[in-house]
């Protein structure tokens, strides 16, 4: 949804520049401390690389209005699932562990 919102170079810049950057201060932080608010940044940057992966591939495929319309077709359901979603994003490993359950899900 974010795609066609704010655009496809807009989002492709925010998730491929913040995936390396939460990444590389978490990891700065394990390092030279505090070490758990590094740990919390690198284990929840680990969540931006499937959301990273899933943006590339809808650039490429050109789906995000398909895929926005086939969610809004669901109005109540996409909406609470959306707001959730947005949630997870700071509980580390969640967005990665729900990218895994859904590709095992559609194999």
């Amino acid at each position: 949804m974010d795609i066609t919102l704010h655009g496809e170079r807009f989002i492709l810049a925010e998730f491929g520049i913040g995936t390396p950057a939460i990444l590389a201060v978490g990891y700065y932080l394990l390092v030279v401390g505090p070490f758990f608010l590094g740990l919390y940044l690198f284990l929840t940057g680990i969540n931006y690389l499937p959301l990273l992966g899933y943006a590339i591939i809808t650039v490429r495929r050109h789906s995000a209005k398909q895929d926005v319309e086939q969610e809004m077709s669901q109005d109540s359901h996409y909406v609470r699932k959306y707001s959730v979603q947005q949630l997870l994003i700071f509980v580390p490993f969640a967005i990665l562990a729900l990218a895994v359950a859904q590709r095992l899900k559609n194999e």
